[in-house]
């Protein structure tokens, strides 16, 4: 049993067994933590868009490459440990992997408490991670212990489930009109300036949603999936219905992906003017609105009786109006 491994992880909860864990959570636990850790490598590089599509770099890959060495257990816990291989360097202050872990770390420590700046090392797209890994919180893990062995001192975080509902709160950040919506997302328009996306709730209007780029890599992966869409909306003066939402996080929610398959495209193409508002002329063809040729049917029984007083009345509101004046 080794106890100094390079780096752990230990979960906790009711979904988790003394020295076992269902493997779509280690997996998925694995995959958003390495994510983490590769966009803290990219900020400390100075990128600065550390979420942003595409291939990453072959030395940080390298850098944070782990394997892992054995699954054990604490009681009533399961354990993960891991080690790097014997090419990658181990020069403190000369070793990105090292530092991006060493952040990594010391940023979830600051990220899960209080504070709003970006940790060392931490930006948006980092944080996207973190609440990703967080997801596991939803499947019967109440705590994460990631434990970095690499100095005499090791250091340790707590991830709970309180840190994940700080995380998600920072990610939203303030808003004078948050809603939230949530629907299959099945359109997604990448623009460098006014990118934007249409969700589809299981019941309702399909909601236009604007987005910066910061959040270009979450939408990619959310493509065609049902998602949870948060963000500062403008609505509609006089229907209050959503026009629009400016999108500050948008969520993949996997337990209801089988939800209103029906709006998934089968094969023919989606429309030309998918974003385009219908004209008037449009609307009263897909309405099923014709033209008046009646006149009759608009005014009804108008102008009235000839004695049924009409006139009297608007003389009375005249001189009312006179009077007042």
């Amino acid at each position: 049993m080794n106890k100094n491994a390079f780096f752990a992880m230990k979960l906790e909860g009711p979904g988790v067994k003394p020295g076992r864990i269902r493997l779509e959570d280690f997996l998925r636990l694995g995959q958003e933590m390495l994510r983490a850790v590769e966009r803290v490598a990219l900020v400390l590089q100075g990128s600065a868009e550390s979420q942003r599509a595409g291939r990453r770099p072959q030395d940080i890959r390298a850098a944070i490459s782990l394997d892992v060495v054995e699954v054990t257990h604490g009681s009533p816990s399961a354990i993960i440990r891991f080690e790097r291989s014997d090419t990658q360097l181990s020069i403190p202050d000369t070793d990105l992997g090292l530092q991006a872990f060493e952040k990594f770390i010391q940023g979830l420590a600051a990220v899960t408490s209080t504070g709003d700046a970006y940790p060392s090392g931490y930006d948006a797209g980092v944080l996207l991670a973190v609440r990703d890994a967080g997801r596991l919180f939803d499947r019967g893990v109440d705590r994460i212990e990631f434990t970095l062995n690499h100095r005499a001192q090791p250091l340790r975080v707590l991830y709970d489930r309180d840190g994940y509902t700080r995380v998600q709160q920072r990610i939203i950040g303030p808003q004078l009109n948050k809603r939230t919506i949530e629907g299959r997302l099945l359109m997604a328009d990448f623009k460098e300036r006014g990118s934007r996306l249409r969700v589809h709730p299981s019941s309702g209007d399909p909601v236009i949603c604007l987005f910066d780029e910061s959040l270009r890599d979450e939408v990619y992966r959310s493509i065609l999936h049902f998602v949870r869409v948060t963000g500062e909306a403008k609505e509609d003066p006089v229907s209050e219905k959503i026009v629009s939402i400016t999108v500050s996080d948008i969520e993949r929610i996997e337990a209801k992906d089988d939800q209103a398959m029906e709006i998934l495209p089968s094969g023919a193409p989606l429309p030309g003017d998918f974003w385009q508002a219908m004209s008037f002329d449009e609307l009263a063809a897909a309405q099923g609105v014709r033209p008046l040729t009646d006149i009759d049917a608009l005014v009804g029984i108008w102008p009235g009786d000839v004695d049924d007083g009409f006139e009297e009345s608007v003389h009375k509101l005249r001189q009312m109006n006179i009077k007042a004046a």
